[in-house]
């Protein structure tokens, strides 16, 4: 490739890293886990629930690891919407790391490559460098 056109893409790759940065810094909350759906047993008795065969009253909760351990917290119904909307800000944060990473590592792959290009360039320069 030559320089020219690693420069652009250097620049290019920096313009993306940027952008993906100001789409993660814009996100102002979020909650790790996951949102979801289950089904529990409130345990009385007489509630139609005790029946082995009901699945037991729905719940909406999110589920997320804490000190390594997994645990899932019940969500007021009137939250459902807005712990739905965390948790999914979370998730486009986590994807937006892992597109920075692959950003980066392209434009280490990207600035080696064009060190190594101006070494050899600047060697020609010089006809007892032109063996190193």
């Amino acid at each position: 490739m030559s320089r020219e056109k690693l420069k652009n893409s250097i620049k290019k790759v920096t313009q993306q890293i940027d952008q993906i940065a100001n789409e993660m810094i814009n996100i102002s909350h979020m909650i790790g886990g996951s949102f979801g759906f289950a089904y529990r047993k409130c345990g009385k008795a007489n509630c139609w629930c005790s029946n082995k065969d009901k699945p037991g009253h729905p719940i909406v909760r999110i589920t997320f690891t804490e000190q390594r351990k997994s645990r899932s917290k019940a969500i007021p119904s009137k939250d459902k919407e807005w712990i739905k909307e965390m948790t999914d800000n979370y998730r486009s944060f986590r994807q937006h790391f892992q597109e920075l990473r692959q950003c980066e590592n392209k434009l280490n792959e990207l600035l080696n490559q064009f060190e190594q290009d101006v070494k050899k360039e600047t060697k020609s320069l010089r006809d007892y460098l032109k063996m190193m």
